[in-house]
């Protein structure tokens, strides 16, 4: 029986390319996450304004010390977007997929 190169069954196709919905995706992801950074910042920079500001909404910070810890969770949260952002930009293929090795 004659075997198969498997190197040639894999070279037959074409790598997947990067479509314009991904990237304008990764354009998004990466905006929000510069909107998260900036408020964040704000946040740990300015909690007592962070306070006069939303003071009258009803979920309003309290304390400096709760604007403070909540501009943190902005700016962890906005490194995770960062990251998938530049990932779905960077690769070609699917995000989540298994590889066949």
């Amino acid at each position: 029986m004659s075997e198969s190169n498997s190197t040639e069954d894999s070279q037959g196709a074409p790598p997947p390319r990067r479509s314009g919905k991904r990237i304008a995706g990764g354009i998004f992801l990466i905006l929000a996450a510069i909107g998260l950074f900036y408020t964040g910042v704000d946040a740990l920079a300015d909690p007592g304004g962070v306070v006069a500001r939303s003071s009258n909404s009803a979920r309003s910070p309290d304390t400096d010390a709760e604007a403070q810890i909540g501009g943190f969770i902005l700016i962890m949260f906005g490194v995770s977007v960062l990251g998938f952002g530049i990932g779905m930009i960077v690769s070609k293929g699917p995000l989540f997929a298994k590889r066949k090795d």
